[in-house]
C-alpha cells in the first residue's frame, strides 16, 4: 500500500497550543482534528502511485514517549475497486514558539483599543460596565497587556478579528464614537504592505440621572441612563421621552456650559398674564398663560432655568439640589 513507511509530524505551540500547517499558525484544535487534516495533506507522499486517498478517520491515538501512534482507517480506491484499511502511523510532536506567543513575550501588539469618555471622571458603575463587557467578550489568549484607569481602559490586542467584535460591541452597547488611526513600522515585502499598529479610539458619552441637558435647544433633565440609551423628562410639564445617546455626537444633545436657576413669585394674574417677581434682586417677568399651565395665585412659586442660551419656566417647588449637577 505504500511505497515507502508514513511519518507524520505535528509543530505545535508549546505556550498556546497553536499548530502549524502549510505555513500558517492555526488556532489550538483537537489532537484527532489536527492528525486528521495533516494526515489528508501528507499521505499521499507515501500511497503506492497506483493508489489514491479518498477519504481517512482516525480511530485511536496512542502515546509513546515523544511519538504518536495514531491508528487510521484509510479508504483507497484504485483503477479497479474502493477499499478500507486500518494503519497505524507514527506521528512525532515538535514544538515551537508561535509568533503571537513571541511578540507577546515582548510585549509587541498588533491593536490598540483605548476607551475614553465625554467626562475626563466617569462615574465608577460606568467603568465596571465597560469592564465587564470586555471580560465577557475577550478571550485571555488575544491580550497582549490592558490597564484600567480613572480615565479609561487601554486594550492591547494581536488578533484583528477579536479587536474588531470588541469595537462593534462597545459602539453597539453605548453609542460610542469611533476614530480609527494606523501607524506603521515596517514593510512586510513578502505581502507587499506596511505592517503597524491600528489604533480603534472610543469615546462613550456619559450622561447621570438629575443632569440638566439640552436636547434639540430645549432644556430637559435626565431621569434615567440605560447604556446607549437615555430618559429625558420636559421639567415644565414632565413628559417623558427616551432617545439613542447617538443624538450627543449629532449635537441634537449637549451638555451645557452654564446653568442658572432663579426663583420667582407670583405677582398678579391678570387674564392669561402671569406676573412674578424676583424677590432677592426686584426683576418681575411676564409669562404668558398657557393651555397646560397650571391655576396660578399670589404668591406661588416660579423657577426661571437657564441653560447657555435657552429658557424655561417651571412651576412649582422643585429639589433645586438635583439641578446643580455639573
Amino acid at each position: 500500500m505504500f511505497k515507502q513507511p508514513p511519518e507524520l509530524s505535528v509543530v505545535m505551540c508549546p505556550k498556546c497550543l497553536s499548530w502549524l500547517f502549510k505555513g500558517e499558525w492555526l488556532t489550538p484544535a483537537d489532537l484527532k482534528d489536527i492528525i486528521k487534516t495533516i494526515s489528508a495533506s501528507e499521505l499521499n507522499k507515501y500511497i503506492r502511485d497506483e493508489l489514491a486517498l479518498v477519504d481517512l478517520e482516525v480511530i485511536s491515538i496512542k502515546e509513546e514517549l515523544s511519538v504518536l501512534r495514531a491508528s487510521l482507517n484509510l479508504y483507497l480506491k484504485s483503477d479497479t475497486a474502493t477499499f478500507t484499511t486500518t494503519h497505524e502511523v507514527p506521528v512525532s510532536i515538535k514544538y515551537r514558539t508561535c509568533p503571537r506567543c513571541i511578540s507577546k513575550t515582548a510585549g509587541k501588539y498588533t491593536h490598540l483599543i483605548q476607551v475614553r469618555f465625554t467626562r475626563k471622571n466617569p462615574p465608577e458603575y460606568v467603568l465596571k460596565d465597560v469592564q465587564s463587557l470586555l471580560q465577557k467578550i475577550t478571550p485571555e489568549a488575544s491580550v497582549v497587556g490592558i490597564e484600567y484607569s480613572k480615565g479609561g481602559i487601554d486594550l492591547e490586542l494581536d488578533d484583528a478579528a477579536i479587536a474588531k467584535r470588541i469595537v462593534q460591541a462597545i459602539t453597539r452597547e453605548y453609542a460610542a464614537k469611533l476614530t480609527t488611526t494606523f501607524k506603521a513600522t515596517r514593510f512586510d515585502h513578502r505581502k507587499g504592505a506596511w505592517i503597524g499598529i491600528v489604533t480603534y479610539s472610543l469615546r462613550i458619552p456619559v450622561f447621570e440621572r438629575g443632569d440638566i441637558v439640552i436636547y434639540k435647544n430645549t432644556i430637559r433633565l435626565v431621569e434615567d441612563v440605560r447604556k446607549s440609551r437615555v430618559v429625558l423628562s420636559d421639567p415644565s410639564t414632565g413628559t417623558l421621552e427616551e432617545i439613542s445617546l447617538s443624538l450627543y455626537w449629532t449635537g441634537d444633545l449637549k451638555y451645557p456650559s452654564r446653568i442658572e436657576i432663579e426663583r420667582y413669585y407670583v405677582k398678579s394674574v391678570e387674564g392669561d398674564r402671569i406676573i412674578a417677581v424676583n424677590r432677592d434682586t426686584g426683576s418681575e417677568i411676564t409669562i404668558k398663560r398657557k393651555r397646560e399651565t397650571p391655576q396660578l395665585k399670589v404668591n406661588d412659586v416660579i423657577y426661571l432655568i437657564k441653560a447657555d442660551n435657552v429658557e424655561t419656566i417651571v412651576v412649582g417647588e422643585i429639589s433645586t439640589q438635583r439641578w446643580f449637577i455639573g
